[in-house]
């Protein structure tokens, strides 16, 4: 063999191993590229579960807080609320477009009192169930929970962090983890499993 056929192999050779490599580098890369993606979306969507889990609890808490003014608006509804069409999670749900305002959410819940007493039967229902879920977990500091979010949010008389803190013979920042811990439940209840921290 003479060394211009030797070159001719070589060459051969050589442009068979380059198209080799290039082939396992482009394999590689779009391994690589796809995996990226792949952990790219699933960041996104765990973004988006816990901005939606973020916004449930602060529309459970917003829903709460404002209990006493939503009673008092629809204290004089001529409709019944077993008469509704519409039932009360697909209505919060429709007002999460007004959740970057409290005071629109609020009164986007007002703007219908027949809207207004199906959030409030159903938000009674769910204290209702966490009330049966805090007696039979048979802890104390499950049945002190239901009753700091009572006395805070939604009896007649409300009453102070100080007062309810006196009442239970607590510190006043027991009353703020109460609460807290409280509303993680009770926004799994109001809003459904979507509410549940799942990541």
């Amino acid at each position: 063999m003479n060394s211009k056929e030797s070159l001719g192999i070589v060459g051969v050779n050589y442009a068979y191993l380059s198209t080799k490599a290039l082939e396992i580098a482009i394999q590689r890369g779009v391994e690589i590229g796809t995996k990226t993606a792949l952990d790219f979306i699933a960041q996104e969507k765990k973004v988006l579960r816990k901005g939606r889990y973020d916004k449930r609890l602060r529309n459970t808490r917003l829903l709460l807080r404002n209990y006493r003014s939503l009673k008092t608006h629809a204290r004089d509804a001529v409709f019944s609320a077993t008469q509704a069409k519409e039932n009360a999670v697909d209505i919060l749900d429709g007002l999460n477009d007004y959740s970057f305002d409290d005071d629109l959410y609020v009164e986007s819940i007002k703007k219908s009192r027949q809207r207004t007493l199906i959030i409030l039967r159903h938000i009674e229902e769910m204290l209702r169930y966490y009330r049966i879920n805090c007696e039979q977990s048979g802890k104390a500091e499950e049945l002190r929970r239901y009753r700091v979010i009572m006395a805070t949010y939604i009896n007649d008389e409300k009453k102070s962090a100080e007062e309810i803190a006196t009442d239970e013979n607590i510190e006043r920042r027991t009353i703020y983890k109460d609460i807290n811990m409280a509303i993680k439940t009770l926004s799994a209840l109001i809003f459904g499993i979507d509410s549940l921290k799942v990541y």
